[in-house]
């Protein structure tokens, strides 16, 4: 079994529908090259738009992948999916199981309504990464994403659980309505951070938000030096090095349950 791999042909001047990679279930080259998808107001065969090879359709990549390709690996389950180039919208949504790494950016609203598996995107995303999805009154239910670089506004609404690292900046009214999970982010934060959050644990270099929360009396390090452990150990890499965090919890607002370390 090889990598079934699908190669870009088609320009970036219609959006692409993605949302059958997802669904392949047979190694029949043949038959995948007749799947027909909708690319603008035509009916193609994927044969038209992709040069594809391989047979191994639990383990795909995409190369030259572009901004105007949709719904990559939504509702993925027990899959691996590696992307080289950008990527549209929906990235990731609904996924369940798996294993996801983007070479590039994604755009926005990726992760919604994830539920399991894992997701690496070496790269920025749009707005609403981890949003709620239509329908739900949850974002991300669980899974692991890593962020290598920036993540845009109102992303992580209404986590459930699960853990999220943001290796640059996040944008505005994000982290809204957080229910449970821990999220790590090592760049800047923007306004309206957090805004009736219920529990959780936040892991940031941004001391501009300590404000709002409220100094530990007695700094219980056991979770933190747990969780230091088992992230650095995920992404191979020491992101968390801090051995003496300022721990704080509660907010002045009166939401007892939110954690917070400055590392």
């Amino acid at each position: 079994m090889s990598t079934l791999t699908f190669k870009c042909k088609a320009k970036d001047k219609q959006r692409l529908d993605m949302s059958w990679l997802s669904k392949i279930d047979t190694d029949n080259l043949s038959a995948i090259k007749k799947i027909e998808v909708c690319y603008g107001s035509n009916i193609y065969k994927l044969s038209n738009l992709f040069t594809i090879s391989g047979n191994d359709f639990n383990d795909i990549k995409i190369i030259n992948s572009n901004t105007r390709m949709d719904n990559i690996g939504s509702n993925l389950a027990n899959k691996k999916l590696t992307i080289h180039g950008d990527v549209g919208y929906g990235l990731a949504k609904n996924m369940r199981s798996g294993q996801i790494y983007l070479h590039g950016n994604a755009g926005d609203n990726a992760c919604s309504g994830m539920s399991g598996g894992s997701v690496y995107i070496y790269g920025n995303t749009g707005d609403g990464l981890c949003s709620l999805p239509t329908g739900l009154n949850q974002g991300l239910v669980d899974g692991f994403i890593y962020v290598k670089k920036n993540a845009g506004s109102n992303s992580i609404i209404r986590m459930r659980r699960g853990n999220v690292i943001i290796g640059g900046s996040i944008g505005s009214d994000s982290c809204l309505e957080l229910i449970s999970g821990s999220v790590i982010i090592l760049g800047k934060i923007g306004k309206n951070f957090c805004h009736n959050a219920r529990r959780g644990t936040i892991f940031t270099k941004d001391k501009s938000i300590a404000r709002k929360y409220i100094r530990a009396n007695h700094t219980d390090l056991t979770f933190y030096n747990f969780y230091k452990i088992k992230i650095n150990r995920m992404l191979d890499k020491s992101i968390i090095n801090c051995s003496e965090p300022l721990r704080y919890f509660g907010t002045k607002s009166g939401r007892k349950l939110i954690e917070l370390f400055i590392i």
